[in-house]
């Protein structure tokens, strides 16, 4: 396998990997010669340490990165299990100085607790109602804001505000109780089909949402958004049981402005088998030429989302992801384009094969400069063929559009901007075609953006690619259009 960069969308299997720091920054160890063995004899009693100081410090700046004076900052306590609507406490408080900068000077006592099989250890701050619960940090100005959970001891954090947003998300098999965003007293209630809505919700990281039944929370969600829409949907999530209720999306392919934290203790058995969800990174792409050698040369060209880079193939060059095989059973294909037209030549977005003869091609969806269509090239008895979709005009050109190929059930359908196109000389009435891919005896590469023919190289930048091995519906392509469109 050619060496390349792919990332998997995180699944119930991978997060712990990936995610696992993020959802344990919890307060360090207490450091003291008593935590060897032999340093305390009175076993069952507690020792409690002189006062310590710790000072959490920063900076509050705006979206431009310039210092904001006279920002209201507070440190909050609030936990799982301080399931009451307003059990969070403001613990301390601070404003920031002419230059943004404020800083909280904490005393701290160390208690040692003991008992015959392991010393435990607990940190209490002066000042904090609910001592040994989650510490969140916030920060406000003139209807600005942002949190951030998680905390740590001594640390500098810069506190970028930013304007709040809606929050919208749904809990799988509930219809009562509410949910509530940590350290805040932002609550919903969920209404009879498991739906809430949180306002004025500020940006954030590691932020925390918990769900409480009756007097009982019964579910939680570590979180951090990541843009800057007014609104921001959640994934629809479910509670994973046993396993101090944890909430994790049922569907982690979906992109909906936030990252989502699963826990990194859940037992085997609790988890299921996610299908592939391959997710190319293209700021780190690997990028060969038509030969199969590496590229001398790659182009990037700004992003879908502005912060990140696109890649611009030239000719000859296409992206190699080996010898995947996602085109048997149920599968979708995803990718954000900023196309340049026409160019008088067949421009692959994805292809499958070695060569373009019957054995060795098992599926390719390209723009057919013959036809001014979008083929789909499928097996049929004696030959492959193609659906054809739309025309040249299917695309726009210019700017950036949203192109899925869905395949379900053995027919498969093409989206372009949440929209289906119609299959070419069908008078917009059809809007999905039989398709079985080329049954081959031998494994071809998986490309995207061009093949073995160098003048065959998609004619423009490149961004968001996903692989995923199952069907995605007509509702999941338009809302992940609206979420990602310019």
């Amino acid at each position: 396998m050619k060496n390349r960069q792919v990332y998997l969308k995180l699944s119930r299997n991978c997060v712990a990997c990936v995610m696992s720091l993020a959802i344990s920054l919890t307060f360090l160890a207490c450091s003291s010669s008593e935590d060897v063995a032999g340093g305390v004899t009175d076993i069952g009693n507690s020792v409690v340490k002189p006062p310590e100081y710790e000072l959490i410090a920063g900076e509050v700046i705006d979206v431009q990165g310039n210092g904001v004076a006279h920002a209201r900052v507070v440190l909050y306590t609030d936990g799982f299990y301080s399931n009451n609507k307003e059990d969070f406490r403001d613990s301390v408080e601070t404003v920031s100085d002419s230059v943004g900068h404020f800083s909280f000077e904490l005393e701290r006592e160390c208690v040692i607790m003991h008992d015959s099989a392991y010393i435990n250890r607990r940190k209490t701050y002066s000042g904090f109602e609910n001592a040994g619960s989650n510490m969140f940090l916030y920060a406000e100005h003139e209807g600005l804001s942002l949190l951030v959970g998680g905390m740590g001891l001594e640390g500098y954090y810069m506190m970028q505000i930013e304007k709040p947003r809606t929050l919208k998300g749904s809990l799988d098999g509930k219809s009562s109780g509410y949910v509530r965003l940590a350290a805040t007293d932002i609550v919903s209630e969920l209404d009879e089909n498991g739906h809430f809505t949180l306002e004025k919700v500020p940006s954030g990281r590691r932020m925390e949402l918990f769900y409480v039944e009756g007097d009982t929370a019964k579910g939680r969600l570590h979180f951090a958004t990541t843009d800057s829409r007014d609104t921001i949907s959640l994934p629809p999530l479910e509670i994973l049981e046993g396993n101090d209720g944890y909430m994790t999306s049922r569907d982690l392919g979906y992109d909906y402005g936030i990252v989502t934290y699963a826990p990194n203790f859940v037992s085997e058995d609790k988890r299921r088998e996610i299908p592939l969800q391959l997710h190319y990174v293209e700021q780190n792409a690997v990028v060969y030429d038509n030969d199969s050698t590496l590229a001398d040369s790659v182009v990037r060209v700004e992003g879908i989302r502005g912060y990140e880079k696109a890649i611009l193939l030239l000719p000859g060059q296409f992206i190699d992801l080996d010898t995947l095989d996602p085109t048997d059973g149920d599968f979708t294909l995803s990718l954000w384009t900023k196309w340049n037209g026409p160019n008088g030549e067949h421009q692959v977005l994805f292809s499958q094969r070695d060569y373009w003869s019957d054995s060795t091609s098992r599926f390719q969806w390209h723009y057919e400069v013959n036809s001014g269509t979008f083929a789909v090239m499928k097996s049929m008895p004696g030959s492959p063929e193609a659906v054809y979709f739309g025309d040249s005009t299917s695309v726009p050109v210019g700017e950036w559009a949203f192109l899925v190929l869905v395949s379900k059930n053995h027919k498969v359908s093409m989206y372009v901007n949440g929209e289906p196109i119609a299959i070419a000389g069908s008078d917009g009435t059809e809007f999905a075609g039989e398709f079985v891919p080329n049954e081959l005896n031998r494994n071809v590469p998986f490309r995207i953006g061009g093949d073995e023919i160098e003048t065959e190289t998609w004619n423009g930048a490149l961004d968001e690619i996903w692989v995923e091995s199952i069907a995605r519906s007509p509702e999941w392509i338009e809302v992940m259009y609206e979420q990602l469109k310019p």
